[in-house]
Order: C-alpha cells, then structure tokens, then sequence
C-alpha cells in the first residue's frame, strides 16, 4: 500500500504517514468530483418573458422599494413619537385587557 515518506523543509523533518497520504487522496477525488458535477451539470434558467402581468409586479415592487427608501430616510425618533403618540390615542392612555386594569 503506501509508505511513509520524510521530506527535509528549511531544515526541518516533515513525515507524511501512509493515513495522512489516503486523507489526502480522497480529498483530492471529492474535490475533482464536485468540480465535475459544477462544469457538468445542466444550468436551469426561467426567464420571464414581458407581459403586462410582469409590468404590474415590477411596478408594485418599485413602489415598494421607494416607500421604504422614504421610511428608512427618516429619522427614527419621529416614529417612536408617532407610534407612542398613537398607541395613547387608541387605549385613552391605559392598557387594554390588563390583569391590573380590571
């Protein structure tokens, strides 16, 4: 089978056992394997053709994407004044449904 081989490094002795040389066998066929599969296997596109369907959710999304553009532009403390602002308008400043409030 294999055998140890010692190599000589910058003075140093390096010795390869017969175990580390099948790890690193194997590892090199894993790694040739899944390049193999990745050059060969079959590259699966959808592509959309243009419709009005297509048009409509490009349009909701862009919508989308500029509201939240706008939310993030804005400074964070004026959301907390509004949320605590409403959150007081709803409950008339209690808790609804609390175990202390009953």
């Amino acid at each position: 089978m294999l055998s140890d081989h010692i190599y000589h490094l910058f003075g140093r002795a390096i010795t390869i056992t017969s175990h580390e040389q099948f790890l690193g066998i194997v590892m090199l066929v894993v790694a040739a394997t899944a390049w193999a599969v990745q050059q060969f296997r079959r590259k699966r596109a959808v592509v959309l053709q243009k419709s009005a369907v297509s048009d409509q959710i490009v349009y909701e999304l862009s919508r989308i994407a500029d509201a939240l553009d706008r939310i993030s532009n804005r400074p964070v403390d004026h959301y907390v004044a509004g949320a605590s602002r409403e959150e007081e308008e709803s409950t008339g400043g209690r808790i609804p449904l609390s175990m202390f409030g009953r």
